[in-house]
């Protein structure tokens, strides 16, 4: 199973990242390459790798 974090911005727009063991929020806001004050919604999503 993979976790996947998804990010709904303030204007609308959606970024999707694969989530690693380890990772910082911080760390995930890098590489979606966002700031907090951009996110409007997160969700998180664990996507099953069988499928």
């Amino acid at each position: 199973m993979s976790k996947v974090r998804i990010y709904t911005l303030r204007d609308g727009t959606k970024r999707k990242i694969k989530i690693e063991e380890g990772m910082t929020l911080q760390d995930e806001l890098k590489k979606a390459g966002i700031t907090e004050s951009d996110i409007f919604q997160m969700q998180l999503v664990i996507e099953d790798d069988k499928m």
